[in-house]
C-alpha cells in the first residue's frame, strides 16, 4: 500500500472545497480533481476509494474540527448566557471567514450524501450546542423544548445575521452582535 502524503491530502480537501463552493457536488469529477491537485487519478484513489468516500470524509473532518474548536472557545466559567453568545459568535465568525467550509457543510446537509454520514458524526456536529441547550434547560434559563427546535431557531437567526453582514446591510460590531444575539436570547429564554 502506498504511503499517504498529508500535503497531498490537504490539497485534495482544499480543491474539493473549492469545487463544491463553485459548482456543487455535481462538479466533482475525480479525474479533474486529481489534475487540479497535480496528482494522477490512481493516486487520488489511494486517498479516497470513491467520490462518495471523498465527500463524506471531507464533511467528517470539517465537522470534527469545527466542533472541537467551538468547544475550546467556550470558557466553562462564563455565565450561561455568555457561553451561548460565545457559541453564537463562533459560528458567525466561521460562517463569514470560512465560507467555503460552511457552504460545504450546508450543501451536504441538503443532499442525498447526508444519508451516508454516520449518525455518530452527525451527533458530533450538534454536540456542543445540544450540551449547552441541555445545561440551559436544566438551569431553567431557556425553554424546555426539543433541542432540534432550539437549534433551528439559533441556526435561522445566525444565518440571517450572516446574510445581513455579507450583504453589507449590517456591520459586525459589538452593538449589532448584541442586538442580534438579544433576538436569539428572547426567542430561547425560559
Amino acid at each position: 500500500m502506498r504511503i499517504k502524503d498529508e500535503t497531498k491530502r490537504l490539497a485534495i480537501v482544499e480543491n474539493t472545497l473549492d469545487i463544491v463552493f463553485e459548482k456543487g457536488f455535481a462538479g466533482i469529477k475525480m479525474a479533474g480533481l486529481a489534475k487540479d491537485v497535480g496528482i494522477s487519478p490512481s493516486t487520488l484513489y489511494v486517498y479516497y476509494k470513491s467520490k462518495e468516500e471523498l465527500i463524506i470524509s471531507v464533511f467528517k473532518e470539517l465537522i470534527k474540527n469545527k466542533t472541537v474548536q467551538s468547544e475550546k472557545d467556550i470558557d466553562k466559567d462564563l455565565p450561561y448566557k455568555l457561553k451561548l453568545k460565545t457559541l453564537w459568535l463562533y459560528w458567525i465568525n466561521v460562517s463569514i471567514n470560512q465560507s467555503k467550509e460552511m457552504s460545504y457543510i450546508h450543501q451536504i446537509k441538503q443532499s442525498p450524501y447526508y444519508d451516508l454520514v454516520p449518525d455518530d458524526v452527525k451527533d458530533i456536529g450538534y454536540s456542543v450546542g445540544f450540551e449547552l441547550f441541555d445545561l440551559g434547560k436544566k438551569e431553567g434559563l431557556i425553554k424546555n423544548v426539543d433541542n432540534e427546535i432550539l437549534a433551528t431557531i439559533m441556526s435561522a437567526l445566525l444565518m440571517q445575521t450572516v446574510t445581513l453582514i455579507t450583504n453589507k446591510k449590517m456591520t459586525l460590531n459589538k452593538k449589532n452582535s448584541d442586538l442580534m444575539f438579544s433576538f436569539l436570547w428572547d426567542a430561547m429564554k425560559g
